[in-house]
């Protein structure tokens, strides 16, 4: 007996990809209606009468401007999460699809890993449901937990999903100051730290501060950063080599498939 149908999702692509088939057989798994379209005009009509729930939307369809199609969309169905996902990415497209608001940024290059978990994501926020995909129980072993300081929701509900579907559990703060307080109170296993994060008038706030604590060294530490930002920071990298015994940095924009290795590389005390 099929699984019964728990909500809409639609493709508008401009070409058919193997990494499609792959995410609609996980879709129809999950209890998802499908739908592609190559487009865009039928692809918004389509929207119009079905209110899809999460939409992928190739930004290389180029009949209208990739920021004027999010508009449309989202002025549809406010509530439906937009995925954009582009096969060539430019500084000059980002800044264009992040300026909506869209859910996630997906660049084919990240892999189809990226894309399921993308949409995953996306129904995981829309069902509400917590245990939405069974976890890896690790042979019942404790959950170890991961303090994320950040302010990038795209960022976030990706990657949070990723580290929970391996078993830890994640705790956002996207307050620097708070962070210090949950250091001393919940004790995390490991601190997530996005060096990017406009604090103030200093995005470096937070890691100035926590290396002015030794109390704090004894944090494995997973910093990231963009690769034309890290030049910035030479001086704080200096510090955090001379001082944490236990670190490691990912650039920005950071593959899927990267994260988890690296935690496991830190929390087994190998850096």
């Amino acid at each position: 007996m099929n699984s019964p149908v728990t909500g809409h999702a639609l493709f508008i692509i401009k070409r058919h990809e193997q990494e499609i088939d792959e995410v609609l057989t996980f879709l129809k798994a999950t209890g998802y209606d499908t739908a592609i379209d190559h487009d865009l005009g039928s692809a918004i009509n389509r929207a119009q009468i079905n209110k899809y729930d999460v939409i992928v939307l190739d930004a290389d369809i180029e009949s209208v401007p990739i920021e004027r199609t999010i508009q449309i969309l989202r002025e549809i169905d406010p509530r439906a999460k937009i995925i954009v996902k582009t096969n060539s990415n430019s500084k000059e497209l980002e800044a264009k699809v992040r300026m909506e608001k869209i859910f996630y940024y997906h660049l084919d290059s990240f892999g189809i890993d990226d894309l399921k978990l993308a949409v995953e994501s996306a129904i995981k926020q829309i069902r509400n449901d917590s245990v939405f995909l069974p976890r890896n129980k690790r042979n019942g072993k404790q959950q170890r937990l991961i303090l994320m300081i950040d302010e990038n929701d795209d960022f976030i509900e990706i990657h949070k999903l990723n580290l929970e579907n391996h078993n830890f559990k994640v705790d956002i703060c996207y307050d620097p100051d708070i962070a210090y307080q949950k250091l001393n109170e919940d004790q995390p296993d490991l601190l997530m730290v996005d060096m990017d994060i406009p604090v103030g008038s200093d995005g470096l706030h937070f890691m100035e501060k926590f290396l002015a604590n030794r109390d704090y060294f004894q944090y494995p530490v997973l910093l990231f950063t963009s690769k034309v930002k890290l030049k910035n920071y030479n001086k704080l990298m200096v510090r955090v080599k001379s001082t944490l015994p236990n670190w490691t940095y990912l650039e920005k924009p950071v593959k899927i498939e990267d994260m988890i290795p690296k935690v496991e590389m830190l929390l087994s005390g190998v850096s």
